[in-house]
């Protein structure tokens, strides 16, 4: 009961947006997950020492040690949801690669040009997520790229 208990305590949106990242990216959302995900979030932009997520988490009554701290950074950090860097005495520190409020966000770019156009459609994500899994694909990366060719209204046939 505790853990849920916990897990109440965050923002009621934020734990499904979370939950579904984390099993869209093949990990189970466990309250380690879930619980640092937010916590790093609501600490804001910018990198994080793993000493300081473990105070946030400390602060918001949440438990946590600095062993589960560094196992669930490897554990995003592999799946690309945090970005580690080092800082000049070789310290580490953790980022989020992405807004996890993004999670339907898909980007066409042009391979020629580089031109990008974005499309918010959760619905659309989650089929193309679902249908790479049956693939064996991954789409863990926010927002999902898709590379097209563009072709000029004179080159495609169809606006002759």
């Amino acid at each position: 009961m505790e853990k849920k208990t916990r897990l109440n305590s965050m923002n009621s949106e934020e734990i499904p947006r979370l939950t579904e990242q984390l099993q869209r990216a093949g990990l189970r959302p466990t309250v380690g997950r879930v619980g640092m995900l937010s916590a790093i979030i609501q600490m804001g932009d910018g990198y994080h020492y793993p000493e300081d997520i473990l105070r946030e988490l400390l602060r918001q009554d949440r438990m946590g040690s600095i062993t589960t701290i560094y196992r669930v950074l490897a554990d995003l950090s592999a799946i690309n949801f945090l970005q580690r860097s080092f800082d000049a005495d070789g310290k580490a520190k953790y980022r989020l690669t992405y807004e996890i409020k993004d999670a339907e966000e898909i980007c066409l770019v042009c391979e020629q040009s580089g031109r990008r156009i974005t499309v918010h459609d959760r619905e659309l994500r989650a089929q193309l997520d679902h249908l790479a899994r049956l693939h064996g694909m991954e789409t863990s990366t926010v927002p999902l790229l898709i590379q097209v060719n563009a072709v000029t209204a004179f080159e495609n046939s169809d606006f002759k």
